[in-house]
Order: C-alpha cells, then structure tokens, then sequence
C-alpha cells in the first residue's frame, strides 16, 4: 500500500461531497470539533466496531475491516463486512472457505428524501471499490439506517464511478494547492459541528482561502 499521505481516507470523500468548505477546513486548517450528531454517529459507529467478529443471520461477521485501492488512490475502514458461505463466492484464506461478501455501512439518520444521500453512496462505493480489489470479487453494498433500523441495497452504475473518481481528482487539486474551498449557496449549515469555527457569531460567510 502507498503512503497514507498520497491517499484519500474514505470518510473524507462524504465529508467534502457534504461541504467542500468544512472539509477543507479538516484537511487544511486541522479543525475539528463534535456535536450531539457527531457524538452520536459515533456511538453507533463504536457499537459496530465492538467485537471484531460475529455473526448474524448465518453470516460471519467482520468489523472494523482496513482496506485499500492504490489505483484509486483510496484507504479506509469498513464498519462492517458479512461473509455468507457460497460456492461461487471468493476465496477468503483464514477461513479456507467461499464466500459471498456484503458490505454494511451505518447511519445514524435515514435522509428524508430518498433512501440514501449521494455523498453517504460515494463514501459506500470507495468501500467496495478498496474491497472488490483486495478480494478479488463484487460486493453487495447496504446502508444501515439506526433511526428506522432498516438495511437499504445501493447498486452503483458507471456514472457513479465516474463521479467518484472526478471528485477524488477535485480533493487531490485542493489538498496539494492548500485551498479551502468557498461554502456552497444554499448550503445548510444548522447541524455541522464547526458551525462556530466556521461562522463565528457576527462573521460573514468566508469565502476561498488559501493556506
């Protein structure tokens, strides 16, 4: 695996397609701070990863998996990966066995328009890109939503990854160029956690800067 310093970690890919400015703000200026949303994703997240196998409905279960696509340019964490037993699924050695592999990716809030938000989908498709490479096959791919507790299939079209691999493109420019982007109009601001890094009370909206 290259560098982590030449790579994109998974989760920023959400993080810049949900707001190029709060990412730049992570990447660039190193800021970071948590709400009640945050604090809650990731006890939902450290619920997954407690236990780093299992098993449900007749699958093993594979928590916190690392992966990685130096082609793409990607590394990362899958919350979690099913293994079912399938003659026509992959190879997978600790086990000697095949398997066909799905991949589960946590929420905590399910969007209220459609089954999934298209920056929670690019996050979920990097997963599979890293892991359909490291296994050698083509993974199923599921949202988990907490809030309703339902699983949601996402399938992924060519556009899709032409997509992703435009915005990895966009994030490489940015980081090298040390810019943070400007904030999008009509970008809803009332849940992010840096709300008060980015906007402090009585500032105007800042716009590009370069560090």
């Amino acid at each position: 695996m290259k560098s982590s310093d030449t790579l994109t970690d998974i989760r920023s890919v959400q993080q810049y397609l949900y707001c190029p400015h709060r990412w730049g703000l992570m990447e660039t200026d190193c800021s970071w701070a948590e709400n009640v949303f945050v604090c809650r994703g990731n006890l939902i997240h450290e619920n997954v990863d407690a236990g780093k196998r299992g098993a449900a409905r007749s699958a093993i279960v594979e928590r916190s998996v690392r992966v990685y696509n130096d082609d793409w340019g990607l590394f990362g964490v899958i919350d979690c990966l099913e293994l079912r037993r399938s003659p026509s699924g992959c190879l997978i050695g600790k086990y000697g066995e095949r398997f066909e592999l799905t991949i589960v990716e946590y929420k905590v809030r399910s969007p209220k328009a459609g089954d999934f938000r298209r920056e929670d989908a690019m996050q979920l498709l990097a997963q599979k890109i890293c892991a359909d490479s490291i296994f050698k096959t083509d993974c199923k791919t599921f949202f988990y939503y907490a809030d309703t507790r339902k699983r949601i299939r996402v399938d992924f079209r060519e556009d899709d990854y032409a997509f992703l691999k435009s915005t990895l493109s966009e994030m490489k420019s940015l980081r090298e160029a040390g810019v943070i982007p400007p904030i999008r109009d009509g970008q809803y601001c009332g849940g992010c956690s840096l709300k008060d890094i980015c906007m402090p009370k009585g500032e105007k909206r800042r716009h590009a800067k370069t560090a």
